[in-house]
C-alpha cells in the first residue's frame, strides 16, 4: 500500500458555471488546488458548496477521493482526468493509501492538527455529468462504489498538502464505503440494511437512503 497521505487540496466558492449542453448553474464544483487550509465544523475556510439543499452540513463539511478512485474512473469511463488540477468531481482532499475499500464509516483520522471522522459515502448527482461533460458520469460513480466519502470535522485544525492519515480509530470494519455503497446499487439483505442503520456515526441523510431501501424490500416480501 503507498503511504497515506494528503496529495491535494482543493477549495473554492460558488459561481456561475455554464457547461458543454449549455446549462448554467450557481455552483462551487471546480475547486482550485492549495497548498494548506484550515478546517472549521462546516469545511474549510474559503470553501463553499452549491445546492445546499444535498451538499455541506456539518455531515458533509469535507470531500474526500483517493488516486485509486480517479485511475479507476477514467478506465471506466474513457477520460484521462487529472486529480492534481481543478477538480473534476467536486473534491477537497485527493488522498493516497485510502479508498473506498479500506475507508470505514466511523473512521477518524487525524490529519495535520484537525481531527475528520468519516459520515458516509457520497451519492453522486446529475451535475457530475454535466462537469465531466459524460452522460455516464453519474451512473458509473453509483454502480462501481468509487463514490468518494464525505467526513465530519471532530476537531478543528489546519491540513497541508503532504500530511499523513493517521487512523486513530475504527469501531466498525465491516462496514467499508464500497459495502455501503452495495447497500443502495445491490441486492442487500433486510439484516445488513437494518446493521448499517443502527450505526451511529452513519449520517442521517445515507440513513434515510438505506431506510427507503428497506421499505422497498419490506414491501416486495409481503406481496409474495
Amino acid at each position: 500500500m503507498s503511504k497515506a497521505e494528503i496529495l491535494v487540496i482543493k477549495i473554492g466558492e460558488v459561481e456561475p458555471l455554464t457547461f458543454a449542453d449549455g446549462s448554467t448553474y450557481e455552483s462551487a464544483i471546480r475547486k482550485q488546488p492549495v497548498s494548506s487550509v484550515k478546517i472549521h465544523k462546516l469545511g474549510a475556510y474559503g470553501n463553499d458548496v452549491g445546492l445546499k439543499k444535498h451538499h455541506g452540513g456539518v455531515d458533509k463539511a469535507l470531500f474526500f477521493m483517493s488516486d485509486t478512485s480517479f485511475s479507476a474512473l477514467n478506465e471506466l469511463l474513457g477520460e484521462h482526468f487529472s486529480y492534481s488540477g481543478t477538480a473534476i468531481y467536486g473534491e477537497n482532499f485527493v488522498v493516497s493509501g485510502f479508498d473506498e475499500d479500506s475507508v470505514c464509516v466511523g473512521d477518524r483520522f487525524k490529519i495535520g492538527t484537525a481531527l475528520l471522522e468519516v459520515s458516509q459515502p457520497r451519492k453522486p448527482c446529475e451535475r457530475l455529468s454535466k462537469n465531466t461533460n459524460n452522460s455516464e458520469t453519474q451512473k458509473t460513480i453509483y454502480f462501481s462504489g468509487w463514490t468518494g466519502w464525505y467526513v465530519r470535522v471532530i476537531e478543528e485544525g489546519g491540513i497541508a498538502q503532504g500530511d499523513e492519515l493517521i487512523l486513530q480509530s475504527r469501531p466498525y470494519p465491516q462496514f467499508t464505503i464500497r459495502h455501503l455503497n452495495r447497500l443502495l446499487s445491490g441486492k442487500p439483505t433486510t439484516e445488513e440494511l437494518e446493521q448499517a442503520l443502527a450505526i451511529e456515526e452513519l449520517a442521517v441523510a445515507f440513513k434515510r437512503s438505506l431506510n427507503s431501501q428497506l421499505s422497498k424490500i419490506k414491501a416486495y416480501q409481503n406481496d409474495h
